[in-house]
């Protein structure tokens, strides 16, 4: 499999150091775990000096805002984990694509960004003469390119259409988190990462229940013995993990939209209404 390093998704969103901090935390989680969990596979990047061209802190170039990282060792840890330590090629000495043609990116805002010469359109450009490799494009977060992707959550659809041509749709699987790639390298590679053990003998982690589907599901600022709740978006009901039971007794506890208790459910998500107490009530008032 061949995995891009997006630059186009640098697009000076962020507006503050501390903002491009956290993305630059959350961009080396991605290449950490893809360095510890992909054993077969091609890392690629754009040539260094064309970072340049690029705004990570808005009105300033990627390295500008790399050079205004108060932790400095966040910025070592950058170089090393993304450019070093996983040494990736830049994709330019192997280029097949063409300057000539035309590449068109669909955006969130339902525009069209013209990608030529850039990664995107190298990966769509293989993409298209090999459809049965894998290809994946890590993406800073909070960019242009979080389109929902239709089949794996948390992930992102990039579509790329090839000199206006309809019929060259070329479509690529984007992550720009580390909760992303967990779904995606469980939907493609079969590498469950987020399974819970119910041999266990502690209460499993939110990601490891139907809760870390951010599609279903919003986090919340309450937490109930100690742990989040989540609101269900289409239907207001609220849910939080027991933190009482682990193992085979793990699950989820689920209140109606006034917070009166409807039942338990297990960690995939199904509600058992026959387990429903009508003494246990949430407030979140």
């Amino acid at each position: 499999m061949e995995i891009f390093i997006n630059e186009v998704s640098l697009e000076g969103q962020f507006i503050t150091e501390a903002e491009f901090r956290d993305a630059i935390k959350i961009f080396n989680s991605i290449f950490e775990l893809i360095n510890q969990k992909i054993k077969d596979k091609e890392l690629y990047k754009e040539d260094s000096k064309i970072y340049a061209n690029y705004e990570a802190i808005k009105g300033f170039s990627f390295n500008a805002s790399l050079n205004q990282l108060k932790d400095k060792s966040l910025r070592t840890a950058f170089i090393n984990v993304v450019f070093n330590k996983s040494n990736p090629k830049e994709w330019r000495r192997e280029k097949l694509h063409s300057s000539e043609d035309l590449f068109d990116c669909l955006t969130i805002d339902n525009d069209y960004k013209n990608v030529c010469d850039t990664s995107l359109a190298e990966v769509a450009e293989r993409k298209s003469q090999n459809s049965n490799k894998e290809y994946l494009l890590v993406n800073f977060i909070n960019s242009s390119f979080q389109i929902t992707h239709p089949d794996i959550v948390n992930c992102c659809l990039i579509t790329v259409i090839k000199n206006n041509i309809e019929d060259n749709e070329i479509c690529i699987d984007g992550v720009d988190s580390k909760p992303a790639l967990e779904y995606w390298l469980e939907n493609k590679l079969n590498l469950s990462l987020l399974e819970y053990s119910l041999d266990v003998t502690e209460p499993p982690r939110d990601e490891q229940t139907i809760l870390r589907d951010t599609i279903r599901f919003r986090k919340t600022s309450f937490r109930y013995d100690g742990r989040f709740v989540y609101c269900e978006l289409t239907t207001s009901r609220y849910w939080y993990l027991d933190n009482l039971h682990e193992g085979k007794a793990a699950h989820l506890e689920v209140f109606d939209k006034r917070g009166f208790h409807i039942g338990e459910a297990d960690l995939q998500g199904n509600i058992d209404t026959a387990k429903k107490d009508k003494d246990k009530t949430i407030d979140l008032c």
